[in-house]
């Protein structure tokens, strides 16, 4: 099975369990926990749960998971015996994206020339829900190459709103003109 193919299975997997258990927030963030941990260190403590346990050496004091649900933790230890807790990141941003989907958040995504503050921010995500009905989550990112004015990404519709483009459209049709009229 390929690695996508894996991650996905991994991940609806994962929100199957925390659906049955309804902890989808909570598996969530115990899942980013985990995937954030250094890595050599989740293996050894998952491994030493294979052993009965985690004893008071290594493996307990190299990294402290108290909190974490212990379905994740089972979770991440199937993951181990299996040799895929590499992929653990991949499976946790998967899940995350099964969530919002579950809860009907949709994404979208804005370039501006500066950072936009958190004010303008909440203005763009009520325009948008005003406008669709629908809530959103800004991925809010910087290119001072636009020069000014948004590019706003939802789905596979891009609405580009910048500078760079309004002088990109005035170039198009200064040379159309150009050459029209040398004809």
């Amino acid at each position: 099975m390929s690695i996508l193919r894996l991650t996905g299975f991994y991940a609806r997997r994962a929100f199957e369990l925390a659906a049955g258990v309804g902890q989808l927030e909570k598996c969530r963030n115990d899942l980013n926990v985990l995937a954030a941990a250094p890595q050599d260190n989740l293996l050894r403590y998952c491994m030493s749960l294979e052993d009965g346990g985690p004893d008071t050496g290594e493996a307990s004091a190299v990294w402290h998971y108290e909190g974490v649900l212990p379905e994740v933790i089972d979770f991440a230890s199937l993951l181990a015996r299996h040799g895929n807790l590499s992929i653990l990141g991949d499976i946790a941003l998967e899940y995350s994206r099964l969530v919002d989907e579950h809860r009907e958040v949709r994404f979208a995504e804005i370039v501006t020339a500066i950072s936009l503050d958190g004010e303008t921010r909440l203005l763009i995500e009520k325009r948008l829900r005003d406008m669709t009905g629908e809530e959103f989550v800004l991925d809010a990112r910087v290119d001072p190459a636009i020069v000014g004015g948004i590019v706003l990404k939802v789905g596979d519709k891009v609405i580009d709103r910048s500078v760079r483009a309004r002088l990109q459209s005035l170039r198009d049709a200064v040379l159309d003109g150009h050459e029209a009229g040398s004809r």
